[in-house]
């Protein structure tokens, strides 16, 4: 498939080569070829639990970039053991040339022309984007899934799916600050894709179809002011293959939908929507903006949504004229339940900000703050109080920072400091009820000196962690210490890092010791090969079970990497 991708593409360049401008010819260098490929052998044993990988495997890969004058065609591809099993396909190969106005896409590629139609799924086809002046176009085909069925090995059920193709496209006219983009995305399982296996019919996966129509938009006006809009209808038919005929549809939107796509009693329709507004200078800005994903809310053009969900944020921004302070900040509310079918809604407030000084050319700090709350309150139907929900969250982190540069030498010190709480004030179980309230500290100290004569680097923390509650306390404290050394040709470069991690859980002590090794040779101007080991000793205290023994880890791993370049 992936050789007829390629064929597929070249014989398409072959035939859109008269048709470029070709003008500047004697200028311009008739052929390069560069990049880099990489082979890596990874060893891995275990002691104390069972291998949780091969004892041995390999990887290889590349990133060769071919170019035919004035065009770039960039290839990437990844070979390993890994694609023997039945998840989706690893090994993946793919290009995407450009020339001036013109991107031409074959094999697996992940292309995004809208965040709520194809949006960053990887899909094996092909496809192009057009943009000569003001126009925007945009095609892709292939597909999304393979089948893929049990694994016997491990009788496992899940990840199962079948064989999925859509194209997607975009058309629209503007530039970067002032644009209007129409969005389409259909796709449809393939229900004769389906695996002959003993337990198919226990696995409850229906073959479906989806079909989002989208439009995105950006205005600039007076330089400074911009407004801006995605938006997207979702048609999802949950199974194809459903008796339940469109005459039993009582939705008006699906029957007038009926004439364009194929609809069943199992058809549903969904919308996203997002608009904002905002205010950009030099040195300071406004955004206020509105979101409403309904839920449900899906596209097979894209991984994951966080549907169910509406709010209005307003995010201000700040910076003195001579970058030593800088602010970023945003606030509003959230809430869940947008077509009042919960029988509670939840409400938050989300707030966050970021804080940026250089007092000195040495002393700088960054500060961040975030204050999250839930608020659940009943709707239309009465439940217990014991399901209220009244929470807030709050997270600060300070991270000071002081920096010494010298002649040999330069010296960082860096202290940072996350406390965050969440406190429950549901008042179900009364006042003399445990507190259900969490606490969490994390402190942490860091040196680092930096010999540049000697092409030496060394560094060393300290870190404490606690988590505290009526129930439990638990903390860590740690150190590690590390190094860095390159050889005066910079041929060869060494490192090492080690850490030591020392837990409390209710009395319960344990120790993780990690430890790394690295080392770098550079053959010549296009070889160089890597080593690294890493060491795991996990021994989790007086409180051993047959979920958490004690055990031994290691990782070793060899590359060789060729770089080149015509």
């Amino acid at each position: 498939m992936v050789i007829r991708c390629a064929a597929a593409f070249l014989c398409l360049w072959a035939g859109m080569a008269n048709a470029q401008d070709f003008s500047n010819i004697g200028n311009q260098k008739p052929f390069g070829f560069n990049g880099g490929l990489e082979m890596r052998g990874i060893f891995y044993n275990a002691s104390g639990i069972a291998n949780r990988r091969e004892p041995f495997t390999y990887l290889f890969s590349g990133s060769p970039t071919a170019s035919i004058y004035s065009w770039s065609i960039p290839f990437s591809f990844t070979l390993s053991r890994d694609d023997r099993s039945f998840r989706q396909p690893f090994n993946q190969f793919g290009l995407s040339p450009t020339y001036k106005w013109l991107t031409i896409h074959a094999g697996y590629r992940n292309v995004t022309f809208s965040p709520y139609t194809l949006a960053g799924h990887t899909m094996l086809g092909g496809g192009f984007e057009l943009n000569p002046g003001k126009f925007r176009l945009g095609f892709m085909y292939g597909r999304l899934n393979r089948a893929t069925v049990i694994d016997t090995t491990t009788q496992s059920l899940a990840p199962f799916s079948f064989s999925r193709k859509g194209l997607a496209a975009k058309v629209g006219y503007g530039t970067a600050s002032t644009y209007l983009d129409l969005h389409l995305l259909h796709a449809k399982d393939n229900s004769d894709s389906q695996p002959d296996f003993p337990l198919a019919d226990e696995v409850n996966v229906l073959p479906a179809a989806n079909s989002v129509v989208g439009y995105g938009a950006k205005v600039s006006l007076f330089s400074k002011i911009f407004l801006e809009s995605d938006g997207a209808l979702s048609v999802y038919t949950n199974d194809i293959n459903s008796p339940i005929t469109f005459d039993s549809i009582a939705d008006g939107t699906l029957r007038r939908l009926g004439g364009l796509m194929d609809v069943n009693g199992t058809t549903e329709w969904f919308y996203a929507f997002s608009a904002g507004v905002g205010y950009k200078a030099k040195y300071y800005g406004l955004k206020a903006n509105y979101r409403r994903v309904q839920p449900d809310f899906k596209s097979m053009g894209a991984y994951f949504f966080a549907n169910d969900v509406e709010n209005v944020t307003l995010s201000p921004q700040f910076a003195l004229p001579n970058g030593k302070v800088r602010v970023n900040a945003s606030v509003g509310i959230q809430k869940d339940n947008v077509n009042l079918q919960k029988e509670a809604t939840n409400r938050r407030i989300i707030a966050s900000g970021t804080v940026g000084a250089e007092f000195t050319e040495r002393l700088g700090v960054d500060l961040m703050y975030s204050n999250f709350s839930n608020n659940q309150r009943p709707n239309t139907l009465r439940f217990a109080d014991s399901l209220k929900i009244v929470q807030t969250t709050q997270t600060l982190s300070v991270m000071p920072r002081y920096t010494i540069v010298g002649e040999r030498a330069m010296h960082m010190v860096m202290l940072s400091v996350n406390i965050s709480s969440m406190n429950d004030y549901n008042g179900y179980f009364g006042d003399t009820a445990p507190s259900r309230d969490i606490s969490t500290g994390q402190y942490l100290v860091n040196y680092s000196i930096s010999l540049p004569q000697k092409r030496i680097s060394l560094f060393s923390s300290l870190s404490h962690t606690a988590l505290n509650s009526a129930d439990n306390k638990t903390s860590y404290n740690g150190v590690s210490l590390g190094g860095n050394y390159s050889l005066e040709s910079q041929k060869m470069k060494m490192g090492l890092n080690s850490s030591l991690m020392q837990g409390d859980a209710n009395g319960n002590k344990s120790l993780i010791i990690n430890g790394s090794a690295n080392m770098s040779y550079v053959i010549n101007k296009l070889q160089s090969i890597r080593f690294s080991f890493f060491l795991t000793r996990n021994n989790p205290g007086s409180v051993v079970t047959g979920l958490s023994p004690a055990f031994t880890e290691s990782r070793g791993e060899l590359a060789y990497q060729f770089n080149f370049g015509l």
